[in-house]
């Protein structure tokens, strides 16, 4: 079972060479149950689609359901965690996003590739900078090369407070109020496509006995 996957903390970081976190541990459980010898393979999200739309690689973890992905993923029937979409500015300047509409006129980073809400993603109104990972948002939004940045909650929380930038970046009084479920997803040119139902009832196996539930403990406790 090959997995294609990049940075995204604390679902996957990278640490002395080899990449920990919360799905890593998930996708090490879940190849264990399927009797499945594991790979893991670092690469840029958007060439993570590709191999997974061309077969290259069998699973991706942290996808958001979208339906054009929907034409080459096969999404497991149950979500092992929940995020929400925010945007985020420097701190004293939140307020001024109140709305969605107050997002007009400012540049707003993104990371390219990812599926938000589908009113922002499909927006070609807005003025939107994107780039391939968070941190750079992050940095590009303290340097003030964008007024906003939009990300998932449980991932950007997560970096904020670990980097020490509470102080310095806040949430907007605007949020969209979607949820954000992360599924595994299998590669419907991959083997493992016939096997979906016994990983489906894998995933399901490890929500229900708390299993997801006691690893995100395990890293978002030690930021507390």
């Amino acid at each position: 079972m090959v997995l294609a996957t990049d940075d995204w903390p604390p679902f996957r970081i990278t640490q002395k060479g080899a990449l920990v976190g919360l799905d890593l541990d998930l996708i090490d459980e879940i190849a264990r149950r399927a009797n499945a010898d594991l790979k893991v393979v670092k690469m840029p999200w958007g060439r993570g689609l590709t191999s997974m739309q061309s077969g290259a690689v069998d699973v991706m973890t942290g996808l958001a359901y979208r339906d054009e992905r929907a034409k080459y993923i096969t999404y497991t029937q149950t979500p092992y965690f929940k995020c929400t979409t925010a945007f985020y500015m420097l701190n004293g300047e939140a307020g001024s996003i109140k709305t969605y509409e107050d997002l007009a006129d400012r540049e707003i980073g993104f990371v390219l590739h990812s599926a938000y809400f589908e009113r922002f993603d499909k927006d070609e109104t807005l003025t939107k900078v994107g780039v391939a990972q968070e941190d750079a948002l992050i940095d590009m939004l303290i340097k003030q090369h964008i007024s906003v940045m939009i990300g998932t909650d449980c991932q950007v929380d997560y970096f904020i407070k670990r980097q020490g930038l509470t102080s310095k970046i806040e949430k907007t009084p605007y949020n969209p109020g979607n949820s954000v479920d992360l599924y595994l997803g299998i590669s419907k040119k991959s083997p493992w496509s016939k096997q979906v139902e016994t990983l489906n009832r894998i995933v399901k196996e490890l929500v229900d006995e708390g299993f997801v539930d006691r690893i995100a403990r395990e890293y978002y406790g030690a930021q507390t």
